[in-house]
């Protein structure tokens, strides 16, 4: 085996990055496909998982992923050619708020920093979507309030103000004009999947490398999740219109 650890965050060993199943995700795609949409756009897709589960749904559609992490967008084009989805799947390495093309359905998925706060992200996502349209939003919330030491422990920086409640956030984003036609909260056994998916490629490679100093790094990774994020911390998918 290789002697240089595996790099953080790759999920190789997960479908989705985010905290979702494949039978959660399945569902919303049934939801956010009931329109017959013909233009998917993914701001953040990631490795295009669910994009891809869209155009699958969606025969005739095409759809274009946008996504700053270069090698995120190397597997989404390499999914799609897999998958027989290429000719209909395009994606782009670059930032979500240089791509002002409009759609039928929009997906955002733990992605709306690319526009700024939840409030300038469902602005400029209703301004790209075509009428009628959709928009699959997906985002963190605080199932309860955060302790100071739980924050100090999450990611640098981390404040109470990076989240809202549930009851607040869908009261922000009915003032922002919107409705909300489904929603999935993540339950604690997909979350500790998201989780322990991404820790899992280095704690594979540690087993054989046990005195690595990459082991102290990826332990503060399970602190900052069991102690830091775990009791708090909820994720909210949800279809909405105007």
């Amino acid at each position: 085996m290789t002697q240089e650890p595996p790099p953080p965050g790759s999920g190789a060993h997960l479908t989705f990055n985010a905290p979702l199943s494949s039978e959660s995700a399945a569902r919303l795609v049934v939801a956010a496909t009931a329109h017959a949409p013909e233009v998917i756009i993914d701001h953040g897709c990631g490795w295009g998982t669910l994009l891809l589960d869209i155009l699958a749904a969606v025969p005739g559609a095409r759809g274009t992923g946008v996504d700053v992490h270069g090698p995120d967008i190397e597997r989404a084009r390499a999914a799609a050619a897999s998958r027989g989805l290429a000719d209909r799947a395009g994606f782009v390495e670059g930032s979500s708020s240089d791509l002002t093309e409009a759609a039928d359905l929009l997906v955002s998925i733990g992605a709306f920093q690319a526009f700024g706060t939840v409030e300038e992200a469902l602005a400029a996502l209703a301004d790209r979507l075509h009428p009628g349209g959709r928009l699959l939003f997906g985002l963190e919330y605080w199932r309860s309030l955060p302790t100071a030491e739980e924050l100090a422990l999450m990611w640098e920086g981390a404040s109470i103000d990076d989240c809202l409640l549930l009851p607040d956030l869908v009261e922000l984003i009915h003032g922002a004009g919107w409705r909300i036609l489904d929603l999935h909260d993540s339950t604690p056994t997909e979350f500790d999947a998201f989780e322990v998916g991404h820790l899992r490629e280095r704690e594979g490679w540690l087993v054989d490398h046990p005195d690595h100093p990459v082991r102290a790094e990826v332990d503060r990774e399970w602190s900052a999740w069991l102690r830091g994020r775990r009791r708090s911390m909820g994720f909210v998918t949800m279809l909405l219109a105007r």
